[in-house]
């Protein structure tokens, strides 16, 4: 496999370039420039701008590698394959709410192996490469120390246009939310994991996603001691994730209504 590091440095470079596009045009997005891709499925010429200089900049360093972007797909077959989301949390972004980021994953043969998360807002940016550890800003991270439900904090998220009956996401949520002492639910699973992985939350537990969406805060999460959980159906990931020490409870209460986990 190519060097590690430099992959690593690929995806930094690549997260830092598809977040200036953000910066630059944060609350400045007008009404007439969004798109409706679907039923609450938003995107402007800022997602669109942001893959294609993020495209750029990795097929430039790796032309042999394959990449696929939330926005404009491609070929997932290959031993290397990138994941780009380059704007996770569109919502967010749209609403002016700064939790949002720039998301970029490299695979080999399958397995998720360097990942790094840039949130433009803050000027702060994640990265882990397998072996490596998992970073902020070049300071390390690791998972939160907390094993006890009853102190945890716990990341809660579901699309929008969700695919299953919303009571089972209704009663999850009730459940965690009873024992746990507080849940939060900012809207941008890559974000999620990265807090996860810096100690901010214990847990995390997200309906309905796609690799772009969590690869390179799987790599984060894994580097920074923590653990998870992926279900895969109809093409969609559902991601249980946690500091490792409240991993069983989170499953047990997914695996309680949506079955065996």
């Amino acid at each position: 496999m190519q060097d590690i590091k430099e992959l690593v440095e690929t995806a930094k470079g690549a997260a830092i370039i598809g977040g200036q596009v953000l910066k630059e045009h944060f609350r400045k997005v007008l009404e007439e420039n969004i798109e409706e891709k679907g039923e609450k499925d938003f995107v402007s010429f800022v997602d669109r701008e942001s893959e294609r200089r993020i495209r750029e900049f990795i097929l430039s360093r790796h032309s042999d590698h394959k990449v696929v972007g939330e926005e404009e797909g491609g070929d997932a077959e290959g031993t290397f394959v990138w994941h780009i989301d380059p704007l996770d949390g569109t919502k967010n972004y749209i609403a002016g709410f700064p939790i949002f980021g720039v998301s970029v994953a490299l695979s080999v043969e399958g397995s998720p192996k360097v990942g790094a998360v840039y949130l433009p807002y803050f000027n702060s940016l994640y990265w882990a490469g397998e072996g490596l550890g998992a970073f902020k800003d070049g300071k390390p991270i690791k998972v939160s120390d907390t094993s006890r439900v009853k102190y945890s904090v716990v990341a809660y998220g579901f699309p929008s246009r969700a695919k299953r009956d919303l009571n089972v996401y209704w009663r999850i949520f009730k459940d965690i939310f009873e024992q746990v002492a507080a849940m939060r639910r900012p809207g941008a699973a890559a974000v999620d994991l990265c807090f996860v992985a810096e100690g901010i939350f214990e847990g995390l537990v997200e309906f309905e996603l796609h690799p772009w969406d969590v690869n390179a805060g799987l790599v984060l999460l894994k580097e920074a001691g923590g653990t998870y959980k992926l279900l895969e159906k109809n093409s969609k990931i559902d991601v249980i994730a946690s500091n490792g020490r409240i991993q069983d409870f989170l499953e047990g209460v997914v695996e309680k209504y949506i079955g065996e986990v």
